[in-house]
């Protein structure tokens, strides 16, 4: 397979201080979610929704545990870690979604999902997209409708408008360039508290031109084979004759959804080749006007807003929709968590020091073999040597004497 042309002159890669910025992420389901095979499709159609950067052929095991990712993340430059769990007693199934290293960690309980393959068979003109497709180049846009603002809202609200504006690049106004955005992201929230997730496709078709000329300009996107031109003596024989490219179609397939004006890049180079100005008229096919539909891909999401902890694993309930205590059991538990981050940061204190005595035994013992080497010799390596020649004075095992032993195949 041939590879893929890059251009280097316009799309310079960016520099280390830019990747560094963009936000990666890992989808991933753990333990016996891997049994449920609806939920494992739907972690790799959500890598989708995240993609270019997420890990998309990333393969979990039964024997991995969460900690396993979360060590990994640190050297990968992963932010976003989304964890899909169902529930081994009551079947529910959970999201958590955690900001790496050091959280917070959301977690909600999924309503209902719908797969990609599931979305498509509803829909009367699905959209088919690979996954070497452009649209997947580029990460969506994304779109949070039904939120309150972030000076009105409460304050784990604030906190999960947050993350969720956070995981993906910003957008620059005046740098990017519009036909990049291939995907939307829709995040919508309603009265109820429930949150909604969809994932879009968009399409842009030309207004301006008649709907024939249209015909004829996405001839190329058709199957049909194009008209022999030179049975045509005027332009109007192509466009007009039902039987042509122009009459491929009737009239009420496209819809105007919504009306924008996009510029013209290939009109501006053209102006500039022939010594025109791109500013000296708009009117004069600087900018076109183009209808925008979108085509959902999927999947599509319905959860509520559970718990909020300061860590992926372990961490303090910042907020709980369901529980609420007074402030005693606050304080409390306040306690609790403290006196359990004491114990781990003791524990963790003597791990080091064990760690740091074997890496000093160890040096010790380099340092008398080199000693030793040198010619050099002291009493501690005066016992190393009586043991080396207590253990040469040994007789010799040799295997083979016992391989014809009967004692040793004994019933």
């Amino acid at each position: 397979m041939a590879k893929r042309r890059s251009k280097r002159r316009t799309h310079q890669p960016p520099s280390p201080e830019e990747l560094a910025k963009i936000p990666k992420s890992m989808v991933l389901s753990l333990g016996t979610s891997l049994k449920n095979h609806a939920l494992t499709q739907l972690v790799k159609d959500f890598r989708f929704v995240m993609q270019p950067h997420t890990a998309i052929s990333l393969r979990e095991r039964k024997a991995n545990k969460l900690k396993d990712f979360m060590v990994m993340s640190g050297p990968l430059g992963v932010s976003d870690l989304f964890v899909f769990k169902q529930s081994e007693s009551s079947g529910n199934v959970s999201l958590r979604l955690g900001k790496m290293p050091k959280g917070p960690c959301l977690q909600f309980k999924v309503n209902s999902y719908a797969l990609m393959k599931d979305v498509k068979r509803i829909l009367k003109r699905p959209k088919s997209v690979g996954r070497d497709s452009a649209a997947f180049r580029e990460p969506p846009l994304l779109v949070m409708n039904g939120f309150k603002k972030v000076a009105d809202a409460e304050n784990h609200e604030k906190l999960m408008i947050t993350i969720f504006q956070n995981l993906f690049p910003p957008i620059q106004p005046q740098t990017t360039k519009v036909n990049t955005i291939k995907r939307v992201l829709l995040i919508s929230k309603k009265e109820d508290g429930e949150i909604e997730l969809r994932h879009y496709a968009i399409d842009t078709k030309l207004v301006e031109e008649s709907r024939n000329i249209k015909k004829l300009i996405d001839s190329h996107q058709t199957h049909k084979k194009l008209p022999i031109m030179t049975k045509a003596q005027d332009i109007s024989d192509l466009v007009l004759d039902p039987y042509s490219v122009g009459g491929q179609t009737s009239d009420s397939e496209i819809e105007d959804d919504a009306v924008v004006e996009v510029k013209n890049e290939q009109s501006n180079i053209i102006r500039k080749k022939a010594g025109i100005s791109a500013n000296a008229d708009p009117s004069e096919g600087v900018t076109r006007k183009r209808a925008i539909k979108l085509t959902e891909l999927g999947p599509r999401l319905s959860m509520n807003l559970v718990k909020i902890e300061d860590a992926m694993i372990g961490g303090k309930t910042i907020y709980h929709s369901r529980i609420t205590k007074s402030k005693s059991e606050i304080a409390e538990m306040e306690k609790r968590h403290q006196k359990r981050k004491q114990e781990k940061a003791e524990r963790r204190k003597e791990q080091m020091a064990n760690v740091e005595a074997k890496k000093a035994k160890k040096e010790a013992k380099k340092a008398r073999k080199l000693a030793r080497k040198n010619g050099e010799t002291d009493g501690g390596e005066a016992s190393d040597e009586g043991e080396e020649s207590a253990s040469e004075n040994e007789p010799e095992i040799n295997p083979s004497d016992y391989e014809n032993d009967s004692d040793l195949f004994s019933e």
